[in-house]
C-alpha cells in the first residue's frame, strides 16, 4: 500500500515536469495574436535565417545614377535666368583721327588763322568712300571748284548734273540774292531756291566765299552764308549740307592780287563757326593744297595762282572721299 502511494506521487511529478517542459518548448517563439507580427530575433536571441522577400509584391526605390544605360547623357539647357551675365563688355570704337597735316605750317606762319582742330564739325579721316559717296553730292560752287565739271572728274564726266554755278562758271557769295545759276539738267537759268525746289538734291557741298573775301567782313559774310542755308532748307528740308573751306592761292597770285591767304584762312574760320552753329560737317580742303611756305603748292594751281589745276582738284576730291560725312 505504501509502495503504491509512492509510485503515484512519482507519476504525478513526472507528468507535471513533462507538461512544464512541453509548455516552455512551445512558448520560445510565441505568435503575437494581437498584432500578427513575428517577435524580433534580437530580443529572443535566435540566429534566424534572413527571409526572402517577394520581389513581385514589393517595389524598391531605384536611384537613376545607379542604372547603367547605353544612351548618351542628355544635355540640359542652362538656366538663363540664374546664370550670371558673362558676356564681355564691347570694346569702344577708337576716336576718329583728326587730320593735322597743316598744323606745323600754321605754327610757322602766324599771319594765317589756324584750323580749330577741336571743332566737332571738322570731318576727321575716314576710309576711302569711293565714287559712289562722291556722287551723292551736288557742288554749289564758284570758279575754283567749277573746273571739276569741264575736267570730267565726277561720275558722269562732262555730262554731270552735280555742279551748280553761274553761266559764267562762277558766282559771288555777296550777290546771291536773285542771282540765276545755270541749271545743268536743262541748261536754263534759275535762282538757287528755284533749282533746289525743283531738284531737291540729297546732299550739297557749298564751296563759296573766295569771290568777295577781299571786301566782306565777318558779319556780312556770315549773314550771306546763313541766308543761303535757309534758302536751301526752306525749299528742300531733307537736303544734307556740308560746308567746304576756300582754297589757298599760290605765291604767283598773292604777289599781285587783292586776296591773301591771311584773308582766306580768316574766312575759313568763319565758315567753320557757321558749321558748328548749325551742326554741319566741315571739309578742310585748304590744308591739302597748302605748302610749307604758307601758300598753295605751285604744282597744284593753274598759272594764274588762283584756280586749282587738274591734279589739285583730283587731290581735293580724294580728300572729300577720305574725310567722309558718316551719317547715322
Amino acid at each position: 500500500m505504501r509502495y503504491r502511494y509512492h509510485l503515484l506521487i512519482f507519476i504525478i511529478v513526472v507528468t507535471v515536469l513533462c507538461f512544464l517542459m512541453v509548455s516552455c518548448a512551445s512558448g520560445e517563439n510565441p505568435a503575437n495574436t494581437e498584432t500578427g507580427n513575428i517577435a524580433d530575433d534580437s530580443e529572443t536571441g535566435n540566429d534566424a535565417e534572413p527571409q526572402e522577400t517577394d520581389k513581385d509584391s514589393e517595389t524598391m526605390p531605384v536611384n537613376d545614377s545607379d542604372v547603367e544605360s547605353d544612351e548618351p547623357p542628355v544635355e540640359t539647357e542652362p538656366d538663363t535666368e540664374t546664370m550670371p551675365d558673362t558676356e564681355p563688355e564691347p570694346i569702344p570704337e577708337p576716336e576718329p583721327e583728326v587730320d593735322r597735316r597743316a598744323e606745323h605750317i600754321y605754327e610757322a606762319h602766324p599771319e594765317l588763322t589756324p584750323v580749330n582742330y577741336d571743332s566737332p564739325s571738322l570731318l576727321p579721316i575716314s576710309e576711302d568712300m569711293g565714287m559712289d559717296y562722291l556722287d551723292q553730292f551736288t557742288f554749289l560752287c564758284e570758279s575754283p571748284t567749277y573746273w571739276i565739271w569741264p575736267y570730267g572728274l565726277l561720275k558722269d564726266g562732262e555730262e554731270t548734273k552735280k555742279v551748280w554755278t553761274g553761266p559764267e562758271g562762277t558766282c559771288t557769295l555777296a550777290f546771291l540774292e536773285g542771282y540765276e545759276i545755270r541749271d545743268p539738267y536743262d541748261g536754263g537759268l534759275r535762282t538757287i531756291p528755284e533749282a533746289i525746289a525743283l531738284h531737291k538734291p540729297d546732299h550739297v557741298i557749298i564751296a563759296l566765299g573766295l569771290n568777295g573775301i577781299a571786301f566782306m567782313d565777318e558779319e556780312w559774310f556770315t549773314q550771306e552764308y546763313e541766308d543761303l542755308l535757309n534758302d536751301i532748307w526752306a525749299n528742300s528740308p531733307d537736303t544734307v549740307i556740308v560746308l567746304m573751306s576756300m582754297y589757298p592761292v599760290s605765291k604767283a597770285y598773292s604777289d599781285q592780287g587783292m586776296i591773301t591767304n591771311s584773308m582766306i584762312t580768316a574766312g575759313n574760320s568763319w565758315i567753320l563757326k557757321i558749321a558748328e552753329k548749325y551742326g554741319l560737317g566741315y571739309i578742310d580742303a585748304y590744308s591739302c593744297l597748302l605748302g610749307e611756305d604758307g601758300n598753295a603748292i605751285e604744282s597744284l594751281i593753274k598759272p594764274d595762282g588762283f584756280h586749282p589745276n587738274y591734279d589739285g582738284l583730283v587731290l581735293i576730291l580724294d580728300y572729300i572721299r577720305t574725310h567722309a560725312l558718316i551719317e547715322d
